[in-house]
């Protein structure tokens, strides 16, 4: 028989065993050809949250590269809503791109995002990867565990306040648990990280003796944190016994410098008397006695006779002149 009348017969028995062959088969021979996909996060931190960039790619199962796959990308927050929808497409290396933007004020936690590559003649590809994100924070520090200080003394911590994940806003500084007679001052008050402020301590004499445990408090919106250290305060020089002693002596220094001065001023007083009526008594005529009556007024002028002994003294010497006449 003629090949040429042969060939109808060859070709029908050619397709018949292909469709016997497909329905035996448990994959179909003329099936999709499957796709495969990669996917990557690169984070980058901002003063205003998370900037995060995708790298992908879409490639077969030998690694050979897929152009021109369209690739869905979906980003849902903790609570499951989604924050980021977007349709990128493979270069003719297979690589897709995009990214999305985590604002700082966001919820902490898991940022899920799904991934479908498609591209006809192909099976659709699903990837799906997770990015934990959490908020900007701060931390704070002391720069001493324990200060030990006098009453009556002053003393100072530095105290250091740390951003994390790029944590850019005000934190007003305070502090807890100081005993009466102890003042914190913060300089300044409020800082924004990364900065430190200088807490200068002062110590009344009243302040308890002791330790005490002094928190500092760092305040930031919602966000709060502390560092402690322990101030031991140890008695001062001026203790109350103290005081009463120097106070006594110096009184008792005040009352005998005066006395001594006092002492010295009624001693000239009564050397200028004796030498006033050793004067009179040497000669008793008209014109010492006068003499006598002008040094008296002359001791008076000069404070070295008092108001009384001049009056009895002159009324004596007037008296005395008038019988030397």
């Amino acid at each position: 028989m003629e090949l040429s009348v042969l060939r109808p017969y060859l070709l029908a028995g050619l397709l018949a065993g292909l469709l016997l062959l497909s329905l035996t088969s448990s994959a179909p021979v003329f099936a999709a050809r499957q796709i495969f996909m990669q996917a990557a996060f690169n984070q980058t931190q901002t003063e205003r949250g998370v900037s995060v960039a995708i790298t992908g790619r879409v490639l077969e199962v030998n690694n050979a590269s897929i152009p021109n796959a369209v690739v869905s990308i979906q980003v849902n927050n903790p609570q499951g809503t989604s924050i980021h929808v977007a349709i990128a497409y493979s270069d003719l290396t297979g690589v897709f791109v995009d990214s999305f933007f985590i604002a700082a004020n966001s919820p902490g936690g898991n940022y899920t995002t799904y991934f479908v590559a498609d591209k006809p003649g192909y099976d659709s590809a699903r990837l799906t990867l997770s990015l934990t994100y959490a908020t900007p924070d701060f931390s704070i520090q002391a720069s001493v565990n324990d200060l030990s200080l006098q009453q009556g003394q002053s003393g100072s911590v530095i105290l250091t306040i740390l951003s994390i994940r790029g944590f850019k806003q005000p934190v007003n500084l305070t502090a807890l648990g100081e005993p009466g007679g102890v003042i914190l001052r913060f300089n300044p008050a409020s800082i924004v990280p990364s900065d430190s402020a200088v807490v200068t301590i002062f110590i009344s004499n009243s302040a308890p003796i002791g330790d005490h445990a002094i928190t500092l408090l760092g305040v930031s919106g919602s966000l709060s944190h502390k560092t402690s250290f322990q101030l031991i305060i140890k008695p001062g020089f001026f203790q109350p016994t103290s005081i009463f002693i120097i106070t006594t002596v110096t009184v008792l220094v005040l009352v005998a410098a005066v006395y001594h001065r006092l002492r010295g001023r009624r001693a000239r007083r009564l050397a200028a008397l004796e030498e006033l009526i050793r004067s009179a008594e040497a000669d008793s005529g008209y014109v010492a006695t006068a003499r006598v009556i002008a040094r008296l007024e002359e001791l008076r002028a000069l404070g070295k006779v008092d108001e009384s002994t001049y009056q009895r003294l002159k009324k004596d010497y007037e008296k005395r002149l008038e019988k030397s006449k």
